[in-house]
């Protein structure tokens, strides 16, 4: 194993591009379930829902009383002034780096993540016709986020790992999900108008960001 020193972030056959054929307006096209503008940060708003539980991240005390539904945990990772993103079941159980661990997630919905270069106007295509997202994810050169610590897939941001390199967040980026009971795909975009200076925790430790799913 080797890691670089500094946390940042199953079907290793996906691989989300921009290189997704174009998309046309479709009158009859179902709009995928939109999550617009919300804010995550790890104490108040770290734990939420993408099946229409929540409008917003919930803390620990609200998220523990549907922990069942619970498919994105946010983690920040104070030593690198790096926000990532985490899979709920993988934050219940230990691993080499344990500062993230919850073990009432135990029941929460297994997510994997996906490394992309979609851009926004993709991000808005699928947001108008949820059939787009499939589109995306059926591009052969789409796959899971690296890690090195936590399992391939079950996290992008926070402390980045090397050998291979985990996910770094970005302003103006597109990450795929999928919930893997129901299969449930959808796509995360890191928002532009984060604080100025993040994501430097003496600015903020918030992120704000969309996200889309299938309904």
């Amino acid at each position: 194993m080797i890691m670089d020193s500094c946390s940042k972030g199953s079907d290793q056959s996906l691989n989300l591009t921009s290189t997704a054929p174009p998309t046309t307006t479709n009158p009859n096209a179902t709009p995928a379930k939109s999550f617009t503008g919300i804010t995550f940060n790890p104490t108040t708003n770290a734990y939420f829902s993408t099946n229409g539980t929540m409008t917003a991240p919930v803390d620990s005390n609200a998220a523990k009383v549907i922990s069942n539904k619970i498919d994105i945990t946010f983690i920040y990772d104070f030593g690198y002034s790096e926000p990532g993103f985490l899979d709920p079941v993988a934050r219940s159980q230990h691993w080499y780096w344990d500062g993230y661990f919850k073990s009432w997630l135990s029941n929460a919905v297994v997510t994997r993540f996906y490394s992309t270069n979609l851009t926004k106007a993709q991000f808005d295509a699928a947001a108008s016709d949820q059939s787009q997202i499939a589109t995306y994810f059926a591009d052969a050169s789409v796959v899971l986020a690296p890690h090195v610590i936590f399992p391939v897939g079950s996290c992008i941001g926070g402390r980045v790992t090397g050998s291979p390199p985990s996910l770094s967040l970005g302003m103006g980026k597109v990450y795929g999900f999928k919930n893997t009971g129901s299969g449930k795909r959808g796509l995360l975009y890191i928002r532009m108008d984060q604080a100025t200076g993040w994501p430097d925790y003496i600015v903020s430790t918030n992120t704000n960001v969309d996200i889309i799913r299938e309904n």
